[in-house]
């Protein structure tokens, strides 16, 4: 009963919150010798966490029988920036089921390189059957991203950031094979309201698409601003671009169409009519959904 008297109350609470989710289009995927995947969860053009692949050759040592006598060694690791953190359990970073709830009540941690799954050192083994030769073999593994089961049924990592004195609650879809040799973020989201929980996979009611390549496509300046925004176009963007200046309530404020012609250039909103405070700033062009964060002082 306590636990359904929980949920009740979340569901309450998530009526009048704000979920912006992002679906990364294609999904972004990263493997090699430390290739990051640099996640932005509410897309304000900074940084939140640092999502590292790294895939390198390990030695058995002392040298198998048998050639090769390397294997490659895979980790997963993340990084939160300055006082952001990622959802913890005993020992390694939770591999989170669709929907957990993500508040204060788990386990944070901001440390840096923190581990999803880690592989250990190979080992010189002698299989079964002849030849009896040892044969330089992949070691153990580590962490709760180790099983592999978010390569076909993508988990979720609990995410908690900080902006401008505020904490916020979100979660990232993650896919990475058994053998750790690649990373692909898929989507993410969190809620708009300070402190309150989300739910794994919620998606709410605000859909954005942003491309791989475009992660921190959407450059704008000053933010805050007092009463002129400038936006940044990328080079190649041409056709229709629509602006919408919403409301944190999903309120409609202002809207405006541009005429890109190919750039790179940028356009200038006059937002001097609005009064302070927080609002969100949506671009869409060709089917792509950006939604920023910005401030008016």
């Amino acid at each position: 009963m306590k636990h359904a008297l929980l949920l009740l109350a979340f569901i309450a609470t998530q009526a009048h919150a704000r979920i912006i989710y992002t679906d990364v289009i294609p999904d972004a995927s990263c493997s090699g010798t430390n290739a990051t995947c640099f996640l932005d969860l509410d897309n304000d053009g900074n940084i939140d966490f640092l999502i590292v692949q790294s895939t390198l050759t390990a030695t058995c040592t002392p040298a198998c029988q048998a050639s090769p006598n390397s294997h490659p060694n895979s980790s997963v690791k993340i990084t939160p920036q300055g006082t952001n953190a990622a959802a913890r359990g005993a020992s390694y970073i939770s591999q989170l089921p669709q929907g957990q709830v993500i508040d204060p009540a788990l386990t944070w941690n901001n440390g840096s390189d923190q581990v999803l799954m880690r592989q250990v050192s190979p080992a010189c083994v002698d299989p079964p059957g002849p030849p009896d030769i040892t044969v330089c073999s992949p070691g153990g593994g580590l962490g709760e991203w180790l099983s592999g089961t978010s390569e076909t049924t993508p988990k979720f990592i609990g995410l908690r950031f900080e902006n401008a004195g505020s904490t916020f609650y979100g979660w990232a879809r993650l896919s990475i094979p058994a053998d750790g040799t690649s990373l692909t973020l898929r989507d993410y989201a969190y809620n708009s309201a300070p402190g309150e929980a989300i739910l794994a996979a919620d998606v709410g009611f605000i859909s954005t698409g942003i491309t791989s390549t475009a992660l921190r496509g959407m450059q704008l300046a000053p933010n805050p601003f007092s009463s002129v925004l400038s936006i940044a176009l990328r080079t190649g963007t041409t056709g229709a671009v629509n602006y919408r200046v919403l409301s944190l309530l999903d309120q409609e404020l202002l809207t405006r169409t541009f005429a890109a012609t190919g750039g790179p250039s940028a356009i200038t909103l006059d937002l001097a009519s609005l009064a302070s405070g927080t609002y969100l700033l949506e671009k869409e062009t060709d089917g792509e959904r950006i939604v920023r964060k910005v401030v008016k002082e």
